[in-house]
């Protein structure tokens, strides 16, 4: 466990890979869907399974979207885990049980400097999450401002944002519709289906650890 106090782990930093493994197996998953951070638990799940008389699971490593404040100053590995989108922190994260004015408020007060493209949440969840469902992005501005704006794909957004030709708030005010519209159905089913909103009641009534 180290011999030097800048060593010492803890030894639930032995038993939690163990525990996430075992999450595996127990699930009898032969496909783990699981982001990027998640990668070498799968990957020891793979070189232990058979070992252990069980299977070795395929592993597909997600993108992890970023969460939405500002970037961490942190470097190394750690950093890839304090940039992701995380639930112990609600006001960085979306939930599919968000309401429209949770997601607005979100949005709105999300890390989106100006001509900035570069760990820009905002332009991650265009990127990957709005260009992926939708042809087209709208977003709407005054005359003043130049007017409503149809744009075609990501590689044309992020141009005109680095050009300094969308303001961040009318790309966010967009970003929230459509995120909205991806996420109502969702919220629909949950509101109309009895057992689903016990459920959720359920999972609302659990404690987040950091």
């Amino acid at each position: 466990m180290g011999r030097k106090e800048a060593e010492v782990q803890q030894a639930s930093q032995i038993l939690y890979p163990c525990m996430q493994c075992a999450d595996i197996f127990q699930l009898k998953a032969d496909i783990t869907q699981l982001g990027m951070d998640q990668r070498k638990v799968n990957v020891l799940a793979r070189e232990l399974g058979q070992s252990l008389g069980f299977w070795k699971p395929i592993v597909v490593s997600h993108h992890m979207l970023m969460g939405l404040g500002e970037p961490p100053k942190t470097q190394g590995e750690d950093r890839i885990i304090d940039l992701k989108m995380s639930k112990s922190k609600p006001d960085t994260a979306i939930f599919m049980n968000d309401s429209e004015e949770d997601i607005k408020r979100k949005i709105a007060k999300a890390y989106c400097p100006a001509k900035i493209i570069h760990e820009n949440p905002i332009l991650e969840y265009s990127k990957y999450l709005i260009f992926e469902k939708f042809n087209t992005m709208e977003i709407k501005r005054q005359e003043k401002f130049g007017g409503d704006l149809i744009i075609e794909n990501y590689a044309e957004l992020e141009k005109l944002y680095r050009e300094g030709k969308i303001h961040p708030m009318d790309l966010k005010n967009a970003v929230a519709h459509y995120i909205n519209e991806m996420i109502n159905p969702v919220r629909e089913k949950f509101e109309k289906d009895s057992k689903l909103k016990k459920l959720l009641e359920m999972i609302k009534g659990f404690e987040v650890t950091r």
